[in-house]
């Protein structure tokens, strides 16, 4: 599976995200900024964005298709509950 740059939703652009990475409170919330950075700056294979971030091929997925459908509240809302449960969301968030 290939994902690339395109296929990140546009919320925020490559440097709003280099600026969340830098504000960012923890290192999990760093990981999925650098997610989507990567998938903005030099879009790659998925097993390449997996390997260069410490994280696995299905994480890397999860974290866009939670950004695309949930945008960057996705990723600030860290360790909170979410509204939906993984099962609720598999068949509306696409990557």
């Amino acid at each position: 599976m290939r994902i690339n740059g395109s296929d990140v939703a546009g919320y925020l652009s490559a440097e709003d995200v280099k600026m969340k990475m830098r504000m960012s409170s923890g290192f999990l919330k760093f990981q999925k900024w650098l997610v989507i950075y990567n998938l903005l700056v030099d879009p790659r294979p998925l097993a390449e964005i997996a390997r260069h971030t410490g994280l696995s091929e299905s994480s890397v997925t999860r974290i866009v298709a939670e950004y695309n459908h949930e945008g960057p509240e996705s990723i600030e809302t860290l360790g909170e509950m979410r509204k939906k449960a993984w099962f609720e969301c598999a068949g509306m968030c696409s990557v």
